[in-house]
């Protein structure tokens, strides 16, 4: 995971694009993330949303260039890409890192920084301001943002739908407790010269991974085997892996790149374009009934008000009727307030929140209805 071969991500996008940089503060800190929404975003639509995480030493200017952006232009998603902090080593910049578990020699990079917490901070302001499609929240990441798609993976697999690593497994001082079956897909060349195909000293190797969540998700064990045709004269050649079937509508895919690098493929210089397989592959997915945040009935049954809120929260629920468990979370996902009741129209005081994003889930005979909702003090 040295600071070098990031640079061929910038040749991909010839198309100028307009985007927006924006900061959240954060664990005390003023975080940075560039957003980009589609000129076809209609509010009255749901839109998926996909975070893209750059690599050790690289930046979010620069990974908003690996063509997601044009993806959007036609799928209407939501593009996020953040920004990771400096990392110091005895004193010395090491470059930009995420805390995504990968170590070595006993070093992990940034590991006093929440960017897991970041992430869903970013998330929540994101749904505070346009129509997000809760059941399709993707990640994808290049490297040390790799071995972060696959934290996320772990950490957030009921928020997250889908995950997308190039080039990064699963790190070293990561321990790996999901909770909920997720799909994901992993690249890798196998003569990677900054995280090895094999004796990866940063994580897992590539194959350990793919296994890890072929057998979490119960996959079945014999993939579907097919190869990319090789027309390309990049002295590269492409094995994909599917494994199907898995528990909540899951797969597991792996793109095994004989003679591939550290590196980032596109066509026609390649024979494989990382980000229209990534996208081709994420949109597969929703998330079904089974997951713990869904199923997510019509949200226009949940009517909250005011928005935003100073001292109290009008809560209405329509067409649905019998107990109505009512939670409220943080930007971290911690649970603030439990409520049950047996009335489809509640007022809830919020003179103890403190200013900022927040997440009210109701669930009413197993259907889960959901919205953000600003507090402002």
């Amino acid at each position: 995971m040295k600071l070098a071969l990031i640079f061929p991500i910038i040749l991909i996008s010839l198309i100028s694009y307009s985007q927006t940089s924006k900061t959240i503060d954060y664990g005390g800190i003023t975080r940075e993330y560039i957003e980009y929404v589609p000129a076809i975003y209609d509010s009255s639509t749901v839109v998926p949303v996909i975070f893209c995480l750059h690599g050790l030493g690289d930046n979010m200017s620069n990974f908003s260039n690996i063509g997601m952006h044009d993806v959007a232009d036609t799928a209407n998603i939501i593009v996020i890409t953040p920004q990771a902090l400096m990392a110091t080593v005895y004193g010395y910049d090491v470059g930009t890192a995420w805390n995504s578990g990968a170590s070595t020699s006993g070093i992990v990079l940034n590991d006093n920084i929440d960017d897991i917490g970041l992430f869903m901070a970013i998330l929540d302001t994101t749904m505070s301001l346009y129509n997000v499609d809760t059941t399709r929240i993707y990640a994808t990441g290049f490297s040390m943002g790799g071995f972060m798609c696959h934290r996320i993976a772990s950490d957030l697999n009921s928020t997250f739908t889908a995950v997308a690593s190039v080039s990064g497994t699963m790190g070293n001082s990561m321990v790996c407790a999901p909770t909920n079956a997720i799909s994901v897909l992993h690249f890798h060349g196998t003569i990677d010269s900054q995280v090895a195909y094999t004796g990866n000293s940063y994580g897992n190797d590539a194959e350990d991974v793919v296994e890890y969540w072929r057998a979490f998700n119960n996959c079945d064990s014999i993939p579907v085997i097919d190869s990319i045709p090789d027309n390309a004269a990049d002295g590269k050649s492409v094995i994909h892996y599917h494994y199907q079937n898995g528990e909540n509508n899951t797969d597991v895919e792996f793109f095994k790149i004989i003679g591939g690098d550290h590196d980032w493929l596109w066509t026609p210089t390649n024979d494989i374009d990382y980000t229209k397989e990534i996208w081709k592959f994420l949109s597969r997915y929703p998330k079904n009934n089974s997951s713990i945040n869904n199923p997510i009935k019509n949200q226009d049954a949940l009517m909250i008000f005011p928005n935003p809120s100073d001292e109290y929260l009008q809560v209405k629920i329509s067409n649905v009727s019998g107990s109505y468990k009512i939670q409220i979370y943080n930007s971290l996902g911690e649970k603030i307030d439990n409520i049950i009741t047996e009335t489809n129209m509640l007022r809830i005081s919020t003179s103890h929140l403190k200013t900022g994003v927040y997440f009210i889930k109701v669930n009413c005979n197993n259907n889960i209805y959901s919205k953000n909702f600003l507090i402002l003090h």
